[in-house]
């Protein structure tokens, strides 16, 4: 058993439990992260769409980062409730996550784009149509609404038996018949990273730091110490 606090001042959460996590078979810590986190006394849809917004934009690092690598509900653990892997029409945590991944897309604090193209900001998603609500729908209803982002090379070509090394690798913005999760980065922008820096990573911090948790060697939760400063 340990006892250890909910977040870092650097934003990393259950900061003190490296033993209990490299003992159990995560992929990925932020979806046993989130697991833990999704436990909290008193937990609130809003306190769980602030964490995904601090996970995405953490994850989104100026320089880009492939998409596929920070999307949490896109790890296919049978731990992680249903509600999480859904594609469903339902308000899901899978579909909250891409409204809020829209959302930042549409203020102006990220940004994403076709991997391997040479120019860069010409392949900016916001420069694909005539405004960024335009651009946001394609790339919604063709990437994420079609589950492109959970297939790779070997599923395009059981579903399209024609096609060519070219057609996947020289795919673009007008043939998503052939995207995969491996095609998009995202970035944050400097309006992200100030947004990020200067209001949402210090509240989300502040909100967090007066709480610790007991957690056994198996990883299950035992008691909850101190608040969430709401």
């Amino acid at each position: 058993m340990a006892i250890g606090k909910v977040i870092h001042k650097s934003g990393v959460m259950f900061p003190d439990f490296d033993k209990i996590t490299d003992n159990m078979d995560f992929y990925d810590n932020n979806v046993l992260s989130f697991i833990w986190f999704a436990q909290i006394s008193n937990i609130t849809k809003i306190d769980i769409l602030e964490y995904f917004e601090c996970l995405y934009l953490d994850g989104a690092m100026e320089n880009g980062t492939e998409v596929d690598s920070i999307f949490l509900c896109w790890y296919p653990y049978k731990e992680l409730h249903p509600t999480l892997q859904e594609n469903d029409p339902k308000p899901t945590y899978a579909s909250e996550c891409i409204n809020l991944l829209g959302q930042l897309f549409l203020a102006g604090y990220i940004e994403f784009g076709m991997c391997g193209l040479q120019d860069k900001e010409e392949n900016d998603l916001s420069k694909q149509k005539e405004d960024k609500y335009q651009a946001w729908i394609y790339f919604r209803d063709n990437f994420f609404y079609t589950e492109a982002y959970n297939r790779d090379m070997i599923d395009l070509r059981e579903k399209y038996p024609n096609m060519s090394d070219d057609d996947y690798l020289h795919s673009n913005w007008d043939t998503p018949q052939y995207w995969d999760k491996y095609h998009f980065w995202v970035a944050r922008t400097p309006k992200g990273t100030k947004y990020f820096n200067e209001i949402l990573a210090p509240r989300f911090y502040n909100k967090y730091k007066d709480l610790e948790v007991e957690i056994d060697d198996k990883g299950n939760i035992i008691r909850w110490i101190g608040k969430i400063n709401r």
